[in-house]
């Protein structure tokens, strides 16, 4: 394979991902020693005089290649690239990609409506503002729908957002979860703070721990994410 002839190019695999109903791309996903930018890769190919068609539409660094339980390429866990432009329809993105992302959004937006609907539910009287006076009652209330709409936009980016992130193995994992949890955490943890005394210290340090401090570890997961990210983008 010509990209194995690449100096930084350690492993590689590439492959042909639809983008419509007769059309596709050649996309070459690359493990690089380095940095190593995708317009010189192809730079590169180029000048054996590849044929056109064999040269890859995209080029995409990842940390490593997923692999199956016989340690072959699993090319279904390889992420979606987007492309600019034509490509896509002139949109920059890949029609199931697309597609993917609206259902996370209407799943995320259901979601968000149930609950806020359950909430007094599972907290009674957290969201009672019958004694705040206007316009701190609507300001509130439009904190705690914030709240629910961030809980739903998590669970849908839990089903549909890990193919979305560039890269594979264990740390774009994390942050996929990362994100997921900066973005769900909102809704359960001021429901619980709201419920609870100020001076019941053990439940305190039980909400600080189970929600202060993961969510500082989760945002820690996405700065080692999108440093690492950055070193073979």
């Amino acid at each position: 394979m010509e990209l194995l002839a690449h100096p930084q190019v350690a492993e590689c695999v590439v492959t042909r991902i639809p983008i419509g109903r007769r059309k596709d791309v050649l996309v070459a996903y690359v493990v690089a020693t380095g940095r190593i930018e995708p317009a010189e890769v192809r730079a590169f190919l180029s000048a054996p005089r590849l044929r056109h068609s064999r040269i890859p539409q995209a080029v995409i660094p990842v940390n490593s290649l997923p692999r199956t339980s016989s340690g072959e390429v699993d090319r279904e866990g390889l992420p979606l690239p987007v492309l600019p432009g034509r490509a896509a329809g002139g949109k920059g993105a890949w029609q199931d990609g697309d597609e993917t992302r609206r259902f996370g959004l209407y799943l995320g937006g259901i979601l968000a409506v149930v609950a806020f609907l359950i909430t007094d539910e599972l907290w009674p009287g957290s969201t009672d503002l019958s004694a705040v006076p206007q316009p701190w009652a609507g300001l509130f209330t439009g904190l705690y729908a914030a709240e629910c709409l961030s809980f739903g936009l998590g669970i849908g980016f839990l089903v549909t957002g890990r193919r979305r992130l560039t890269g594979s193995g264990r740390l774009t994992t994390s942050a996929h979860l990362a994100i997921v949890w900066l973005l769900v955490a909102w809704w359960p943890q001021d429901n619980f703070y709201r419920l609870t005394a100020k001076t019941d210290w053990g439940r305190q340090a039980a909400l600080v721990y189970g929600f202060n401090i993961t969510l500082m570890l989760a945002a820690a997961v996405l700065v080692v994410f999108a440093v690492r990210d950055r070193r073979v983008d």
